[in-house]
């Protein structure tokens, strides 16, 4: 997404982009929608058939970190004004606006703690509905993490495509909560006749 924005090519190198200390705040699960899908290549190629999974109705923030203070404010700029579309995946799914909260200052985890729950008050109901509070899990960059994924982009280019390794960590996360619960359990069937 930030390589379409800053109007990166598929060839161009993205170790600038690759080196960005990387955070997600997790605010709400979203549902898991499979998508069968049919490609077709031309009169004489075969169907491709294939099988994709989204995420639907997910709600994240994600936090970025640099020592580089003007690169992050080029990159904000740039997710303002983006040169190529920015999606999530595929150019059916857009993500919702506001696209950038800002840049803020001190550690990038103290920021994932900081910000407000990006759930609407109307879903915060729902979700708080048999609990007080809920912990939103925070997942950063960290070499010394347990976790693996090799999705680092090294290259876009449609010739080669290739990712590299990163190691992950949980950490503590974001407890939030409405200080009563909005559920109960409790049921007087005799209530009405009072």
């Amino acid at each position: 997404m930030l390589a379409a924005a800053i109007g990166r090519k598929r060839n161009e190198p993205l170790a600038d982009l690759a080196a960005l200390e990387f955070g997600i705040r997790i605010d709400q699960q979203g549902t898991r929608l499979n998508d069968f899908q049919v490609t077709r290549m031309g009169g004489k190629l075969n169907a491709n058939l294939s099988n994709r999974v989204y995420l639907s109705d997910a709600i994240f923030l994600v936090g970025l970190s640099s020592e580089n203070a003007g690169f992050l404010a080029e990159l904000e700029e740039a997710l303002k004004h983006p040169k190529y579309a920015v999606f999530l995946g595929r150019r059916s799914c857009p993500p919702t606006l506001p696209l950038v909260l800002g840049i803020r200052e001190g550690g990038l985890y103290q920021s994932l703690l900081n910000e407000e729950w990006l759930v609407p008050d109307w879903q915060r109901k729902a979700l708080l509905r048999f609990s007080r509070e809920r912990s939103l899990r925070i997942v950063m960059d960290d070499a010394q993490g347990g976790a693996i994924k090799k999705d680092v982009p090294v290259s876009f280019s449609p010739f080669k495509r290739e990712y590299r390794y990163r190691y992950l960590k949980e950490l503590p996360g974001k407890i939030v909560g409405t200080g009563e619960c909005q559920g109960s359990t409790e049921h007087d069937p005799m209530m009405e006749l009072r």
